[in-house]
């Protein structure tokens, strides 16, 4: 166990949570979802998109075994009705459960007067945080995933600002959710990259690697597809 107090300075270097306003890249999926939340409750968008991309890897159905549902992962019944949501189904609509989520996220950052503590509530339950007054490792392990998240995301929306091409990752993550065949997702996944890898830079390359598994689970389980993604890398990398 970790005391939150000595939590706080080690990671807030590195913490990009910033003024809401802001506007995720053209085309991430549910970004007006995200931008409104994050308006509404001061927050930045990317870093509400990072914490559902880490929670859900941004499937807007996605049920755990603890019953946490949708992009945000909010716990059913409890926490959702906590939060005025009475109707299971309601946290399968995407802009619902972002904006619980982050309404849940800001409760939690103004009680413990600190977003990292928030994030670590989020994770292992208020309780966890406020009874005992330290931070268990699993949520700094959690904490440092949405940070990293949230690098990967700024990185590609500065992309998006600077390069319009066609190279857009959000569109391979629409197609592993096309289908639940392994063989189908596989073999679109290999046809979008053979489309599209020459115009993507090394930063979309390298978010989308991050991702394969969370996107495609078993279809990748040949490695075939994370091993296209890391070729594409490699050669880019190679000097001329």
């Amino acid at each position: 166990m970790t005391d939150a107090k000595l939590l706080i300075p080690v990671i807030l270097g590195v913490f990009f949570m910033s003024e809401a306003g802001a506007e995720l890249i053209s085309g991430f999926p549910y970004s007006e979802c995200f931008e409104q939340a994050a308006e509404d409750n001061n927050f930045d968008p990317s870093f509400i998109a990072a914490v559902a991309s880490v929670e859900s890897g941004l499937d807007p159905n996605a049920v755990s075994s603890a019953d946490a549902l949708g992009l945000m992962q909010i716990k059913w019944p409890l926490t959702a009705k906590e939060l005025g949501i009475d109707k299971r189904e309601d946290l399968f609509l995407p802009c619902v459960n972002i904006n619980a989520g982050a309404r849940y996220l800001g409760q939690l950052t103004r009680r413990f007067e600190s977003s990292l503590l928030g994030l670590a509530a989020y994770h292992v339950g208020p309780t966890r945080v406020s009874d005992t007054g330290q931070v268990p490792a699993r949520a700094l392990t959690y904490i440092q995933k949405i940070l990293d998240e949230e690098k990967l995301i700024r990185v590609t929306e500065q992309l998006a600002e600077r390069v319009v091409e066609r190279c857009r990752p959000e569109e391979l993550m629409q197609l592993g959710l096309i289908t639940h065949d392994p063989r189908k997702r596989r073999r679109v996944a290999l046809d979008w990259l053979n489309e599209y890898e020459e115009v993507c830079s090394i930063s979309q390359l390298v978010f989308i690697k991050n991702r394969v598994q969370v996107w495609f689970g078993t279809a990748d389980s040949s490695g075939s597809i994370s091993d296209k993604v890391s070729r594409a890398i490699s050669e880019r990398e190679m000097p001329s």
